[in-house]
């Protein structure tokens, strides 16, 4: 596709199961026209925009001399589709659109094309991989790998079914009922939602989402739609890891980071060819920190070359 950018950020925007998605195309500071960069697809966090921590990674791996394209999944940010649902299979097929756009432009080498992915993105970034043999490597970044152990682990099964499952049939009904959506937030705000809230990392949401924190923005909302989470907890990428052998994969962790026994668990079965704990690091702490993602990066696009083709 020709088009004229620029080096930085450029503003652009493909379909996705014929909605719009809305993107940001990083591009090197000695970006020419005419030249050909390694690409990489950078997936936020689940709820997560563009303008975060998905944003960050991908111009920081274009300082590093590859073309970083972020977008804002299907309902979330300034995209098309469905407000706030937390679909897995919806937000893999964005991913793969994402890769099938990035590879037709001009400025892509597409012997060279990765995926990277944070938090819960990291999942929908290596899934897509396992997928899709055009991705020459995989990174995953503070990843928050959801199953329903973790879950069951926290409520029990009485509780999982009492409190989650009954708020998710709840939701149907009243759908059903009225036609409208029913909204949560997934960043608890007051102290009555810090208590009720299920998990430890919806607290922490609260130092990176909410207003004045780093991840503030116009167009990150705190809402998801009750209806859309059926689906959530039974994707889990741990039944895939068979498939992740032949995949050359990085994976960056917080020592302290709440996610750490799914990051774990991947690492030992999964076995990534390159994996970084940060130590005194908790979740949150990739994703915007200057000194881990100035790490990070680096180690990233060290790793990515590692694995380049040549022309």
């Amino acid at each position: 596709m020709a088009a004229e950018f620029n080096p930085g950020k450029n503003i652009v925007q493909f379909q996705s199961e014929g909605e719009k998605v809305a993107a940001h195309l990083y591009l090197p500071d000695d970006y020419n026209a005419g030249n050909k960069y390694p690409a990489t697809v950078v997936t936020p966090p689940v709820t997560g925009v563009k303008e975060q921590t998905g944003g960050i990674y991908a111009e920081a791996l274009s300082k590093r001399g590859f073309a970083a394209l972020v977008f804002d999944p299907r309902g979330w940010g300034e995209s098309e589709g469905k407000t706030g649902y937390l679909i897995p299979e919806w937000f893999v097929r964005d991913v793969r659109n994402a890769v099938d756009f990035l590879r037709t432009l001009d400025v892509t080498d597409t012997n060279n094309v990765f995926n990277a992915g944070v938090c819960m993105g990291s999942g929908w970034a290596m899934y897509e991989t396992a997928f899709d043999t055009r991705i020459n490597a995989v990174a995953m970044i503070s990843p928050y790998f959801i199953e329903l152990d973790t879950p069951l682990r926290i409520l029990g099964a009485e509780g999982y079914r009492n409190v989650v499952v009954k708020a998710l049939t709840d939701a149907a009904q009243a759908r059903f009922d009225t036609g409208e959506e029913i909204y949560i937030k997934p960043v608890p705000e007051t102290e009555e939602e810090i208590a009720a809230a299920p998990e430890p990392l919806y607290v922490g949401m609260r130092d990176y989402y909410l207003a004045g924190m780093p991840g503030d923005t116009p167009t990150w909302k705190n809402q998801v739609a009750a209806n859309s989470q059926y689906s959530l907890y039974g994707f889990s990428i741990f039944n895939y890891t068979k498939l992740f052998d032949p995949i050359p994969m990085y994976l960056a962790y917080g020592g302290e980071a709440v996610s750490n026994p799914g990051a774990i668990r991947f690492a030992e079965e999964a076995k990534p060819e390159k994996v970084t704990v940060i130590e005194g690091a908790g979740h949150f702490d990739l994703y915007w920190r200057p000194e881990h993602v100035e790490r990070i990066s680096e180690e990233v696009v060290e790793f990515f070359r590692a694995h380049m083709q040549s022309f």
